[in-house]
């Protein structure tokens, strides 16, 4: 079906934070499931497979550790209020902490959005640096690099300018095109794993070892997506039934998440470095053959910007859901300054530990987001009821809801206390982050767990419903 006017292929968006009329539900989840493919096909997901090795883990083990991309299904249940009620996640999270005690989540929403995308950014041009120079032999001066950053930028931030239809047809293609292209990567991967060492590998202690490196697996792939998910399938029919819009969000992650993960768990066996080396785009590269530098460099970077992309959409829609009332495409031109004085002084000015600092920080932000999505996957599952989409949710009217929700303010207040106390990052670590805690996501699973906890135990009668739109089944 064609789009409406309000979202057309190649032209600007014109919906931003408000509810998409059923006029212009033209999406599909086969739509849905390429957008999600597109963008987990980084080949860094390699490098968290190889992270979850280090903790000392037998082949089996790591296997077992894998099953954490299967977080990935909170992703798809957190996609189906976006079909519901045709608004953004966080914009939708007004429902549960107040108009207004929704602004500060959505700012760290935002944030940690910007922060993200700006790192893809960094080393997107780095790996278009290194093609250049396989290709043209170039040299990493400050031109090539402001170069570099400028064409990764035009089309990662031209694509989120112009909006969801946009965004469809470029996932889709790069799905297809850099989907086969990383396949043919993995296949001259495949020669360098070393079964015989993998399977020497003896089994490594449960609580400090598998525990750990599950809770890398699902913070580096579910949880980092909970505040993005239902900003796809706002343009669903209201109609389509929730088990396809979970299938197409959960299946498209997991896919490509899993496979390479997989095979980076399999390399580690006789190339540990892969899991603490600065640059896992050039070790790769190291095990190829030199003709296909430039192809391999040129997939790394496609598979990173169609991430990028997303960070860039979705963190437009979580500024306007912290109540700043400007049009949706102009978002991105404030993504665009930010992000260009974050990338530039990182390249030009800033050492190779300034970026790891930086990752770590976000790391550390991610854990305000974990009992956020606690308190929401709490409200999806007991306060979700058929009914009338509320367009007060867009309005910002605290009639319905009131400003604030005690409640939920509450339980995640409580869930922020826990990951201080037990998180573990290099730019800080709680006084409770030792044992199995240390060098671990787990503090931010148990955020997570305290905020569902806490606020799973309040009293139900002082929490209106969710309002949403009556589901079919179909």
């Amino acid at each position: 079906m064609a789009a409406a006017s309000g979202d057309q292929a190649w032209r600007i968006e014109q919906n931003g934070a408000n509810p998409v009329p059923d006029g212009e539900r033209h999406a599909s989840p086969g739509n849905l499931f390429w957008v999600w493919f597109a963008a987990n096909l980084a080949i860094v997901g390699l490098v968290l497979g190889a992270v979850a090795m280090s903790y000392g883990l037998s082949l089996a083990q790591g296997f077992l550790v894998l099953t954490g991309v299967g977080s990935f299904a909170l992703i798809g249940y957190f996609a189906i209020p976006g079909t519901r009620t045709g608004v953004p996640t966080m914009v939708l999270s007004r429902a549960s902490f107040g108009t207004r005690g929704n602004v500060f989540p959505s700012l760290v929403s935002w944030v940690n959005l910007v922060g993200w995308e700006t790192v893809v950014l960094v080393v997107a041009t780095l790996a278009l640096e290194a093609a250049g120079h396989a290709a043209f032999g170039w040299a990493p001066t400050w031109p090539v690099a402001v170069g570099s950053l400028a064409l990764v930028m035009g089309v990662a931030f031209s694509v989120a300018l112009l909006g969801h239809a946009t965004l469809v047809r470029v996932q889709t293609a790069f799905s297809y095109i850099f989907g086969a292209m990383t396949v043919v990567v993995a296949a001259l991967l495949l020669p360098h794993v070393h079964w015989a060492a993998l399977g020497r590998i003896p089994a490594g202690p449960w609580l400090t070892g598998v525990l750990p490196a599950f809770s890398v697996v699902v913070a580096g792939t579910g949880l980092s997506w909970v505040n993005t998910a239902s900003d796809y399938t706002r343009y669903l029919p209201r109609t389509t039934a929730s088990r396809r819009i979970w299938g197409a969000t959960m299946w498209g992650s997991v896919i490509p998440a899993a496979a390479l993960m997989l095979l980076g768990l399999l390399l580690y066996g006789g190339h540990a470095g892969l899991a603490t080396t600065a640059n896992p785009i050039g070790y790769l590269q190291s095990m190829l053959p030199s003709g296909l530098a430039v192809p391999y460099l040129l997939t790394a970077v496609a598979s990173m910007v169609t991430g990028d992309i997303l960070d860039i959409y979705s963190s437009g829609l979580s500024l306007l859901a912290a109540e700043i009332r400007i049009p949706r495409y102009r978002t991105v031109f404030v993504d665009a300054v930010l992000s260009v004085a974050g990338s530039l002084y990182v390249l030009l000015a800033a050492s190779q530990s300034f970026m790891g600092t930086f990752e770590a920080f976000l790391s550390l932000l991610a854990g305000v987001l974990a009992p956020w999505a606690g308190v929401f996957l709490v409200d999806l599952a007991t306060r979700l009821k058929p009914g009338v989409v509320v367009a007060e949710l867009y309005r910002g009217r605290a009639s319905v809801y009131g400003a604030y929700r005690v409640p939920a303010l509450v339980a995640w207040g409580a869930g922020l206390v826990v990951a201080a106390l037990f998180s573990s990052t290099t730019v800080y670590q709680g006084p409770l982050a030792t044992g199995v805690f240390q060098g671990s996501d787990l503090g931010f699973l148990v955020a997570f767990a305290a905020s569902v906890l806490i606020y799973g135990g309040w009293p139900r009668g002082q929490q209106p419903e969710m309002t949403m739109a009556s589901e079919r089944s179909t």
